[in-house]
């Protein structure tokens, strides 16, 4: 017996990893939601927690949406094309040019009296770390990088942002305004 596993080793590997994909997809199909039934964020800084960050944004969630996930950049370091799915990102000043011509502008009156990133004479994104103010937005959450403003952006794709022809809702800008009260 114990010859006929060594012989056949390669098939046992196989089919271990063929119920490993298997199970990772029965676990997707049963507690993710759908595109339209979230609302993600993503930070392209060293780290947040997560965990934390996603009870408190999910307290007081819109009609329709369930879940509200909140990721790193580099917890995504093999999946870069779920970063293009996400409807808010938390983004470093330094970072900013290299994904601008990904985020859509946003509407002024939505954020009162918040400072905003600005090109061409648009709004783009909401100042939610800047030292020398002290602005500091979620911080317990949220590990900003020193001495770096730090904004948050909307991405131009998403469904939740209420503008376009594919917007299904305004509910990125709903949890935008809650991320934004949190101390």
């Amino acid at each position: 017996m114990f010859k006929s596993i060594l012989r056949n080793w390669y098939r046992y590997i196989f089919w271990a990893l063929i119920s490993v994909i298997v199970w990772a997809w029965v676990f997707t199909l049963l507690f993710s939601a759908p595109v339209k039934k979230k609302v993600v964020l993503y930070a392209d800084l060293p780290a947040i927690d997560d965990k934390a960050l996603t009870i408190l944004l999910e307290e007081d969630l819109p009609e329709g949406i369930k879940r509200v996930p909140t990721n790193c950049f580099e917890d995504l370091m093999f999946d870069q094309t779920a970063v293009l799915r996400g409807d808010l990102y938390l983004i470093p000043e330094s970072h900013v040019e290299t994904y601008l011509a990904s985020f859509a502008p946003i509407d002024r009156a939505a954020f009162p009296g918040m400072s905003f990133y600005e090109s061409e004479g648009e709004a783009y994104g909401v100042l939610v770390n800047d030292e020398a103010t002290g602005l500091k937005i979620a911080s317990r959450y949220v590990y900003y990088l020193p001495g770096e403003r730090c904004w948050l952006f909307f991405n131009r794709d998403s469904v939740h942002l209420g503008t376009g022809d594919h917007a299904a809702d305004d509910a990125a800008i709903t949890i935008a305004q809650h991320f934004l009260q949190l101390q």
